[in-house]
């Protein structure tokens, strides 16, 4: 049995759907995720080895795309529908019985840390994720990436280095100030800041150092995959970022305990004016243990 699942598709959205989509599989030989053509080449990575699928549509026709994939695959295959964007013309249809009589676990999640809270995405994730009868202990506990030879050959590059890794921009071009980070850190020959945004570093600066680490950023940066970043973010010793595409990957790897570091901001989009960062203490990640 197949199911084909539809839910908010902007790359952010893709990285939180993860978690549904490895515990959905458990019910389902094949699974076929619906993401946008600009978004394909970095979401079919996240599932690389799986039996998850990824179908890509026009993200410029996206509401007719949608509609004919799914009603063309409708009566052979299970379909779940998430999110309110696409339940307005879109019904779930659920046969699978392991599914329909499925009972979550629900070990008390939150989406809460640091500035960011579950009001602030106005239970995005949790409204999501409860439309296919689960909730966020399936978000954080079923979430995987997989290393890939190119996240490892990146993180080989500084895995001598204190690695810093940022997010400074949104889709929405809202900045985080990182200016107290730079200050502190940029010229020490022991740390690396690896910015997916932008390269920190000056080329014109006449330092063989600086120079490197110019070079490594720019290597890293030249391809874009999210997955790429991978594993510079579990062995980083320090995290700052946006609220952004990011923080589908490390708010699951901080709630369940994954990152090399506690030492983590995530800096809600609206309040990032009100922000200086310095090194952090370590926050609590607000996970319930049972």
């Amino acid at each position: 049995m197949n199911a084909y699942l539809v839910s908010h598709n902007g790359l952010g959205d893709n990285l939180f759907m993860i978690g549904a989509l490895r515990f959905l599989l458990t019910f389902y030989n094949n699974i076929y995720f619906l993401c946008k053509n600009k978004y394909y080449a970095n979401v079919k990575e996240f599932f690389e080895n799986s039996n998850i699928h990824c179908i890509p549509f026009d993200e410029n026709n996206e509401y007719n795309e949608i509609s004919y994939i799914i009603k063309s695959n409708y009566d052979a295959n299970d379909i779940l529908v998430c999110g309110p964007c696409h339940k307005s013309y879109l019904s779930s249809k659920i046969t699978n019985p392991g599914l329909l009589h499925f009972k979550p676990i629900d070990k008390g999640y939150t989406i809460d840390y640091d500035t960011i809270t579950s009001n602030m995405y106005n239970n995005l994730i949790e409204n999501i994720y409860n439309d296919i009868n689960l909730n966020l202990t399936y978000f954080y506990e079923y979430f995987y990436i997989p290393s890939t030879s190119i996240s490892l050959e990146y993180y080989n590059y500084i895995k001598d280095y204190y690695i810093i890794f940022v997010q400074t921009t949104t889709s929405d071009n809202k900045k985080l100030n990182i200016s107290n980070l730079i200050g502190k850190y940029l010229y020490d020959e022991n740390t690396i800041i690896i910015s997916n945004d932008e390269n920190l570093y000056d080329i014109e600066i006449k330092s063989e150092e600086i120079e490197k680490k110019y070079h490594i950023c720019n290597k890293i940066r030249s391809n874009s995959r999210v997955v790429y970043y991978n594993d510079i973010i579990l062995n980083s010793n320090e995290i700052y970022i946006i609220d952004s595409c990011f923080t589908g990957i490390v708010l699951p790897y901080l709630k369940t305990n994954k990152l090399k570091t506690n030492k983590v901001r995530i800096i809600y989009r609206e309040i990032v004016n009100e922000i200086e960062l310095y090194t952090p203490p370590n926050i609590s990640n607000g996970t319930k243990t049972t």
